[in-house]
């Protein structure tokens, strides 16, 4: 019985990620606490990151129209770090 109170009042619900679980950061890929961790819009997607420097320059870079730019350069970094 307590532990159905405590899924309905504040425990884990199902389909949610654990508050304690890490998450990568979207931008620079350090991990980060879910309870801790920062949900954005970027790029009509909802985007976790690890802090509001992060935040910040995804919002910059939305707001120079620079979406596509940053995508390749990410994806450059991924791949020369998969070598």
């Amino acid at each position: 019985m307590l532990r159905w109170l405590t899924s309905l009042v504040g425990g884990e619900r199902a389909g949610q990620v654990p508050a304690s679980e890490k998450l990568p950061c979207f931008h620079c890929g350090d991990l980060v606490k879910r309870r801790h961790a920062i949900d954005v819009q970027f790029d009509g997607a909802a985007r976790t990151v690890c802090c509001h420097g992060c935040a910040a320059i995804l919002k910059t870079v939305e707001q120079m129209g620079m979406v596509q730019q940053y995508r390749a350069q990410k994806g450059q970094v991924a791949a020369s770090n998969d070598k």
